[in-house]
């Protein structure tokens, strides 16, 4: 945790000096420096891949059910990265179209737990 601290400062003010000198090294600077965290929390993900592979094994929810969860986090991981990126590199508007892809995204995604829900709703009623 300290590391990918230090590594974000290090990176903001590295590219903070750079930002005045050529604008295009403090974006690739703060680029890889993204993408390092970024990498870094990968590993993370691993373990909670695991957990909720014996969470799933215990109980009755599906495993098309945890897959659809982790689709909806990494879209949403993915989208809001790609958005402050865009948007730091002073592309606000293509920040904005990268935000309004990852909600659709995420409601195409979620489209079969939203069927179930409705049949499920349906046969309560009949």
């Amino acid at each position: 945790m300290i590391v990918i601290g230090i590594a974000g400062i290090a990176s903001a003010l590295l590219a903070l000096q750079l930002k005045h000198v050529k604008e295009e090294y403090a974006i690739l600077i703060t680029l890889c420096g993204c993408l390092f965290i970024l990498f870094s929390t990968l590993k993370g993900i691993q373990s909670i891949v695991t957990i909720l592979n014996q969470i799933t094994s215990l109980s009755t929810i599906g495993k098309g059910y945890i897959k659809i969860l982790l689709k909806l986090t990494g879209i949403s991981f993915v989208a809001e990265i790609s958005s402050d990126i865009s948007g730091d590199c002073g592309f606000d508007a293509l920040a904005k179209q990268i935000q309004i892809f990852g909600k659709i995204s995420i409601l195409v995604v979620s489209l079969p737990v939203f069927t179930e829900i409705i049949l499920a709703i349906g046969k309560l009623l009949s």
